[in-house]
């Protein structure tokens, strides 16, 4: 086997990751344009690997909306509160619980 140019590895891995690309092709471009022979496994091994990332990325998604309601929830903690609004109030008017909003106040703090 070929050693593979270091600047190649980047390309590689952009083959590997790609949400796009089929298993069949990712195998066929592994094995013509950087010479990995592909056993009849590999090609499970590869899916594996391909849904492991659309998991993870999956898990970046969620984890962004958790973080853009949170900073909503936030920025409307702080107009109620400015208002003069008490967190009984606050929890009831946004429809969350108490210890969320204490939550949410400890870290505008």
């Amino acid at each position: 086997m070929n050693a593979i140019h270091p600047q190649a590895h980047r390309y590689m891995f952009g083959i590997l990751l790609s949400p796009r690309l089929e298993t069949r092709v990712k195998i066929h471009q592994l094995e013509h344009e950087f010479d990995i022979p592909m056993e009849n496994d590999m090609g499970e091994e590869l899916n594996q690997m391909c849904n492991l990332s659309d998991y993870v990325e999956e898990l970046g998604i969620e984890k962004g909306i958790e973080k853009g309601i949170e900073k909503h929830l936030s920025q409307q903690v702080k107009k109620k509160l400015a208002k003069g609004k008490s967190i009984e109030e606050i929890a009831d008017e946004l429809e969350e619980d108490e210890e969320t909003i204490r939550r949410i106040l400890k870290n505008i703090e």
